[in-house]
């Protein structure tokens, strides 16, 4: 049997509030390692061509679909997004 890895594409704004985002990124850091997630890329220059432009995307692996859709629906990234 083939499981098919998961992904989340984010769409960042520029950070505005600092210390909210480090309380996120340190969460965050907990998070994947609970669900094994993988930055793959994350970049602030990319060939923007069509919608809004934002600051920054990142693309994010996961061991399976299932896993990336767990660890969205998680009580801890729920948490962790309303510090973003």
């Amino acid at each position: 049997m083939c499981v098919s890895k998961g992904y989340w594409i984010i769409e960042c704004q520029e950070i505005t509030d600092k210390t909210s985002m480090q309380k996120y990124a340190h969460a965050w850091t907990e998070i994947a390692n609970e669900f094994n997630a993988q930055v793959i890329d994350g970049t602030k220059s990319f060939n923007f061509v069509e919608g809004t432009q934002k600051a920054r995307v990142f693309i994010l692996e996961f061991p399976s679909n299932q896993i990336a859709q767990d660890c969205y629906y998680s009580e801890k990234y729920k948490k962790a997004k309303k510090l973003a």
